[in-house]
């Protein structure tokens, strides 16, 4: 009985021996170091044209544009142009009935005749009463009467000059002269129809000066138009002539504002050369202004500005290692390392990256990463005001509270950041190499660049690439890491999933 129980016991034991065996062996196989390989999404660096744009939409019109109008109320009697008719300066182009202006003319010209009648009476009469005046045969006041009517009647004649001339003028413009050589894109009036000028100038014709030479008035957005200036050239198609481009220049930028649902644009004028009359006004044009351009630059993709791979794919060098990214380009991580040996102010991340800190996190693990003299360093940069290394520091703007709270530093408020300089940006370098089970893998090595013009798809590189260097775009995840929270294209620096961005 006591060997059966003993039996019993060590078998249990040795199931127990057994489990615990496989159990130590799971956790050493969920516990093994892992290869963060990726399969990133990488391009090279290519020298091409770059051509910076701002777009802007407008209407083709002339030149000089000429409403002709009328000034006199009538009926058209008779039109002596079309739409499309050549017209020289002083053609007659139209005429309104002159009957009644006629009657008017002769009914002034009567009443001139009869007040320059009266005119010579009141001479006679003045000249009579000064010859009995000086024989004393009539009073002063007599004589001073008939010298005031002479008066009165050559008053009389020039008001009646001046209303036969009035008349005679209206007459005269019953007949419509063209104003311009030119060519009549507008007629607005038929034979028979009465048109009235009591109230204001009815527009009769509208004659274009010369369709060979035409101006685009463009509505450029108050975001785009610091970088538009005279003399740029402009190419813009029409939907007339969807596959064919045309070209211009522009010729003036307005100072005055145009608002539409408080979106504020400035009318920039682009001439156009129409010398095969293509180009009718009117016409929509969807202008591309060349603000800027390279022939022969480096060319980096936009998609790899955007990019940030996740932390355990980013290479970290070492600390004695040199600054990558080229001659002048220094990625934030080696600046810090530069700087461990002498114990200089460190450049932060976000300064060298021409941002501001993203939360107090960033800047404690910045600060954690530092050596003492360092950490001195970067406190010397920025003073704290009005609180010390554990006091509630201040926020960037003065006020307490803020990214720098508990670290004995204050934060630089946002025009420290502002510069003329060029802007940098920090991408990653496609490099190999081991990981912690000695595999050769591929990661991301952050350089930090110098951004020229772009073209909304690629970029200009100044300083920190070569050609040919390999950058990268994106990654594509293996199943079981994209299960969990990393997204598809690695974390995006502006805190979307899978590199998401909404503008730069």
């Amino acid at each position: 009985m006591a060997g059966a129980k003993k039996s019993h016991f060590r078998r249990w034991l040795v199931i127990l021996v057994i489990l615990g065996g496989v159990a130590l062996g799971g956790v050493a196989y969920v516990t093994r170091p892992k290869d963060s390989a990726l399969d990133f999404k990488t391009a090279p660096i290519t020298r091409g044209e770059i051509t910076q744009l701002v777009t802007a939409n407008g209407q083709l019109t002339p030149v000089v544009n000429v409403e002709v109008g009328s000034q006199v109320s009538g009926t058209i009697q008779e039109i002596g142009v079309d739409f499309n008719s050549k017209v020289t300066n002083g053609q007659v182009i139209a005429k309104i009935d002159p009957e009644s202006f006629e009657s008017s003319v002769m009914q002034a010209d009567a009443e001139l005749a009869n007040t320059r009648a009266s005119l010579e009476l009141a001479q006679y009469n003045a000249t009579r009463a000064e010859e009995l005046y000086k024989d004393k045969l009539i009073s002063k006041s007599d004589q001073e009467k008939a010298i005031a009517d002479l008066h009165q009647a050559q008053a009389m004649v020039k008001i009646r000059e001046a209303s036969l001339k009035k008349v005679k003028t209206d007459l005269e413009r019953t007949t419509i002269y063209a104003p311009i050589d030119g060519v009549v894109i507008s007629r607005n009036i038929e034979v028979g129809q009465t048109v009235a000028a009591s109230f204001n100038t009815p527009k009769l014709f509208v004659i274009a000066n010369d369709l060979s030479k035409m101006e685009i008035e463009a509505m450029v957005s108050e975001a785009d138009v610091g970088g538009v200036e005279e003399g740029q050239p402009v190419t813009f198609t029409v939907d007339a002539f969807p596959t064919r481009q045309f070209r211009g220049a522009v010729k003036q930028v307005r100072y005055a504002p145009t608002t539409n649902q408080n979106v504020v644009t400035y009318t920039t004028v682009v001439g156009v050369n129409n010398d095969e009359l293509k180009l009718r006004p009117g016409m929509t044009a969807n202008s591309s202004i060349i603000i800027a351009q390279r022939r022969d630059a480096l060319k980096i993709s936009n998609a790899a500005l955007r990019f940030r791979p996740p932390d355990s794919a980013i290479l970290k060098p070492p600390a004695n290692s040199p600054p990558a990214g080229g001659s002048s380009a220094i990625s934030a991580t080696n600046a810090v390392a530069s700087a461990s040996s002498s114990g200089e102010a460190p450049i932060a991340p976000w300064v060298a990256e021409g941002r501001r800190p993203n939360g107090p996190e960033e800047i404690r693990k910045w600060m954690d990463s530092l050596s003492p003299e360092q950490r001195a360093a970067a406190r010397s940069q920025f003073p704290n005001r009005g609180g010390g290394s554990g006091g509630r520091g201040q926020r960037g703007d003065g006020s307490p509270g803020g990214l720098g709270s508990g670290l004995g530093f204050r934060v630089p408020s946002e025009s420290a950041f502002r510069t003329d300089a060029p802007v940098t940006r920090t991408i990653y370098v496609l490099e190999k190499t081991k990981s912690p089970t000695g595999k050769e893998i591929q990661m991301g090595k952050p350089v930090t660049v110098t951004i020229g013009i772009t073209d909304g798809s690629y970029s200009e590189v100044i300083d920190g690439l070569k050609e040919g260097d390999v950058v990268i775009m994106g990654v594509n995840m293996p199943l079981a890491t994209t299960a969990g929270a990393q997204g598809p294209q690695g974390n995006s620096p502006f805190g979307r999933p899978g590199g998401g961005f909404r503008g730069r």
